[in-house]
């Protein structure tokens, strides 16, 4: 029998969903940002699709979690989860569950992350603990919805 976080980092390996996975869609142009998440993502388990910014559109989907990296030169928060929100609206137009967003950036920027939350991000985090803490932080944020979802909330 297969151990099961050798099948999830197998098949994030490939680029497939996993059976039971998840797949997630990270807004970010920092190469080692993105490598640390695709790490993480094997203990969900989860694939990953990092875009960047210059980027239309996502190739896969739907996506059950986006990831907006708060820090990107030239744009503002709020254009940066609007953007997330944008790819959301797309696939739960298309019947697609709806995607929780989540943000995160450096601890020190609070206006940043503040402006973010305004922004309509569903769970605003710093860069430290999403990347010390993946699984829990989006286990926080589906449960999160689920539970909105559930009392008619969400």
């Amino acid at each position: 029998m297969t151990d099961l976080p050798d099948r999830a980092a197998q098949y994030h390996t490939l680029g497939k969903p996993m059976p039971d996975s998840i797949s997630i869609l990270l807004l970010t142009p920092d190469l080692m940002v993105s490598s640390r998440i695709a790490g993480g993502a094997a203990a969900i388990p989860a694939t990953v699709e990092a875009l960047g910014p210059a980027a239309a559109a996502p190739r896969g989907g739907p996506f059950a979690v986006i990831v907006v990296d708060l820090q990107v030169n030239g744009r503002t928060a709020t254009a940066l989860v609007e953007r997330a929100k944008g790819f959301r609206d797309t696939q739960t137009a298309a019947g697609a569950e709806r995607a929780a967003i989540i943000a995160f950036g450096p601890h020190v920027a609070v206006d940043r992350l503040t402006e973010a939350a305004e922004a309509g991000a569903d769970l605003v985090v710093s860069r430290g603990e999403l990347l010390g803490a993946l699984p829990a932080v989006v286990e926080r944020v589906r449960s999160a919805l689920a539970k909105d979802s559930a009392d008619g909330s969400g």
